[in-house]
């Protein structure tokens, strides 16, 4: 068919024409799920699911504070898990400590107004401490 026996109506139609079922085609395509954008197909089937064993994540040790304020230990007693780590915050202007009674594993430094002590307690048993600056301030800390 030659330009002169198209008729008059299609003459310069055909391109749009084409481009129209083109798009018509592949607009579809990107909107049928995985990453058009657009909406998966609704499905009957239930989605697969994995059975195969996985290892449970592993527990990180427990943290917990004890908050020195108006010359006291707070809480106290304070119970724990073996292998938590109990972090001291002193927020008093004067300085404080924590020390075990007797032979015990907690020895801190002279710590003032927002410094940190912090112990593991890698055992269990019942662990009584105080402050060598202020000997009337005492806690207990009991480890399970």
């Amino acid at each position: 068919m030659t330009r002169a026996d198209t008729p008059t109506w299609t003459r310069g139609r055909r391109i749009p024409a084409v481009l129209m079922a083109v798009t018509a085609a592949v607009v579809p395509l990107g909107c049928s799920g995985g990453g058009g954008g657009g909406h998966a197909p609704a499905s009957s089937a239930a989605a697969p699911t994995s059975t195969s064993p996985t290892a449970a994540p592993s527990t990180p040790k427990a943290a917990t504070k004890v908050t020195i304020v108006n010359f006291a230990y707070d809480p106290s007693p304070l119970t724990v898990g073996k292998g938590t780590t109990v972090t001291w915050t002193n927020n008093d202007e004067a300085p404080h400590t924590v020390t075990s009674d007797g032979s015990g594993p907690l020895h801190s430094p002279t710590f003032g107004r927002g410094g940190t002590y912090s112990y593991t307690f890698d055992s269990v048993g019942t662990f009584t401490y105080y402050c060598t600056v202020h000997p009337n301030m005492h806690g207990t800390v009991v480890v399970k």
